[in-house]
Parts: C-alpha cells; sequence; structure tokens
C-alpha cells in the first residue's frame, strides 16, 4: 500500500462539542474528502493535548465499604472525599476522614506505610466480624447486594487506589472477599474486627494510567473486553472489535501545576485507522477511560462549559495498493550499462 494523497486536520472540541466537550461530532466537505472504489480512506492521530481538569480520586474510585457492619450481613459505604491527593499521607488523612464520617466508627485511624507502600487501617467501633469491601463487578453479575448501588458503587477501581483485594464478577452474591489483612507480610491473613487492617497490594494515587481516543466510525482496531467495565465475559481470552482510536498515557500519577497538560506527538503512525467508506461526511470523536467511561467531572456541566475540551490533529490520506489485488508482476531484468568503453566496441 502507498499513499498518494494526504490532508491535516486540526480540531478543538470547545466549540465543536456534541453533549459537552469529552465528545465531538465534525462535519466534512463531501468533495473534499472521499476517494476512488479502489482506494482507501486513512486517518492516523499526530497530536493531542489535554489539560487534566479532572480530580485523580472521584466517584470511580473513592467508594468502598465495611461489611457486616452495623449488622451482620449489611454494608455501610465509605466515600473518600474526591480531590488530587499529592501525597499518601494526604490520602491517607482522606480514607480515615472517610470512616470517622460513620459516627460510630469516630476513633478510627488510617496511615501511611511508606516503605512497604501500604495502607493501615485501625478499624475501632466496629463489630467482631466486620471487614472492608472493594467491588468491581463487570455486567452487573451477580445482583449487587442491598445497601449497594449498581454503577459507580458495584463497578469501582477503588480496589487499585487502597491496594485492596475486589469483590468481582462471578461472586457468589452471599459473602463478599475481604479487600484488607492482619499484617504487613506476604501470606498475611484477611483481617476481621477491630484492630489494624493492612492493604493487601501496593495503594495508588491514581486508578488511570492513559485517557482513551474513540471514533464512532467503524475501524479495524481490536480491543480485550477488560477495557469495558459494563462487558461480561472472559476478559482473558476475548477479543473484540473496538471504537478505540488512540491511547494516550499519563506520565505522572498526580497533577502537577507545571505539567498540567496531557501532550502527545506522533512521528511514527502509532495509531491509525482504515476506513471502509468512499465518503467520509461526519465522525465523531470521544474521551474515554480504560473502562469507557467518560472522564469525571468535578462539577455538573463542566463538560458542557467546554471544560473539559481536546484539541487533536490528524492526517487524512488517500492509499491505494502499488500492484492491482491478485496480480503479480515479474522484476525485469537488470539493465546492461549503456557506457560500453570505446576499447571493447567491435567495427
Amino acid at each position: 500500500m502507498k499513499e498518494v494523497y494526504y490532508r491535516n486536520v486540526f480540531l478543538d472540541t470547545e466549540l465543536n462539542s456534541l453533549g459537552g466537550g469529552q465528545s465531538t461530532r465534525i462535519t466534512f466537505p463531501p468533495s473534499e474528502f472521499s476517494v476512488k472504489s479502489s482506494q482507501l480512506m486513512k486517518l492516523t492521530l499526530t497530536s493531542m493535548e489535554l489539560r487534566r481538569n479532572w480530580y485523580s480520586i472521584n466517584k470511580y474510585n473513592n467508594q468502598f465499604f465495611l461489611y457486616n457492619f452495623p449488622a451482620v450481613g449489611s454494608y455501610t459505604k465509605l466515600t473518600i472525599k474526591p480531590s488530587s491527593y499529592r501525597t499518601f499521607t494526604e490520602l491517607a488523612t482522606g480514607i480515615q476522614d472517610a470512616i470517622q464520617a460513620i459516627p460510630a466508627l469516630v476513633a478510627s485511624t488510617c496511615v501511611w506505610e511508606n516503605l512497604t507502600r501500604k495502607f493501615k487501617i485501625n478499624l475501632a467501633g466496629a463489630l467482631a466480624t466486620s471487614y472492608f469491601v472493594c467491588f468491581q463487578v463487570a455486567g452487573n453479575n451477580p445482583p449487587p447486594p442491598p445497601g449497594v448501588s449498581s454503577g459507580d458503587e458495584y463497578f469501582s477501581d477503588v480496589t487499585e487506589i487502597l491496594g485492596g483485594k475486589r469483590t468481582s464478577a462471578g461472586w457468589d452474591g452471599l459473602t463478599p472477599e475481604n479487600a484488607f489483612v492482619n499484617a504487613n507480610t506476604v501470606d498475611a491473613p484477611a483481617m476481621v474486627g477491630n484492630g489494624d487492617h493492612f492493604s493487601k497490594y501496593v495503594g495508588s494515587l491514581n486508578s488511570i494510567e492513559a485517557v482513551y481516543l474513540r471514533s464512532g466510525i467503524q475501524n479495524n482496531n481490536y480491543q480485550s473486553l477488560s477495557f469495558e467495565g459494563g462487558v461480561v465475559g472472559n476478559p482473558q481470552s476475548a477479543l473484540v472489535s473496538t471504537s478505540i482510536f488512540a491511547r494516550i498515557p499519563i506520565s505522572r500519577s498526580t497533577y502537577d501545576d507545571v505539567f498540567e497538560i496531557i501532550q502527545y506527538e506522533d512521528y511514527n503512525d502509532n495509531f491509525s485507522m482504515l476506513l471502509q467508506q468512499q465518503h467520509l461526511s461526519d465522525m465523531t470523536f470521544i474521551l474515554t477511560d480504560h473502562a469507557s467511561r467518560p472522564l469525571c467531572e468535578v462539577a455538573q456541566g463542566q463538560s458542557a462549559d467546554g471544560n473539559l475540551s481536546f484539541k487533536i490533529s490528524f492526517r487524512w490520506a488517500i492509499i491505494e495498493q502499488e500492484v492491482p489485488q491478485g496480480e503479480y508482476r515479474v522484476r525485469p531484468p537488470a539493465r546492461q550499462s549503456m557506457g560500453i568503453k570505446q576499447s571493447q566496441q567491435t567495427f
């Protein structure tokens, strides 16, 4: 395949919004973006800029539960205040505030263990059978128990923040997984009741490693099911067609005053897609996190007001086969040099 023609397109979603700055639709001049039947259209992302205008801790990763409290079999929701915590000590205070917001648990504390990179919650005022739970159940399978709402409470990335063991899809619907253990050791058993609850795995200040640019147009890309929070299936083995156009990595775990803009420049055609149609009339671009969710707003209306907008540039190109499909051309033999020395000529 060879590229025979291209155009650059520059897009600012702040002005071209479709229900918000994270989703935009553009209309192409039909006569300018079309190809012949023997040609294909190719789109390649060349650059992207996005301000980090959302909180690292938000409704997608700040809700966990205390099970068997205040009664056996019940769930009490604990919510970490949304914010951009810049240190684990700040986040530990946020977790402690979430637990102490329950009057009976006001004597509980939370600290960050710096060497092991884990949280230690000293639970006080709970039942002897109480323990912490982190739900990350895709597709509501099974349905959420009483006291837990479907959506952001039942599918949450809080397990990555707390470093806890998750209760995932396919659990028995009766007894959730215990998220914490009773010691800062590799083989520590689960912790129940009052006392020190330690993270089973390392904690995190952020649960998003990258943002995803998606397109509403059919393309030739594929994804694993683990990229979709609501998909029921086996994410370890399945690949399905996707709307993902590009994956933009986030290099810093927290907001930075100097590096507040997430920037991507492509020099190697990393993200591209081939289009099957002969005319390009309109196209939708959507910005999401890894689970196909829109970036979480700090306040309602943030996207509609353009405060989560992004800027991209991409190359629209016409490509065609160098040799018609099904045809094989034999390379001609190398030509002999025309510059024969005069001494070699025959008269």
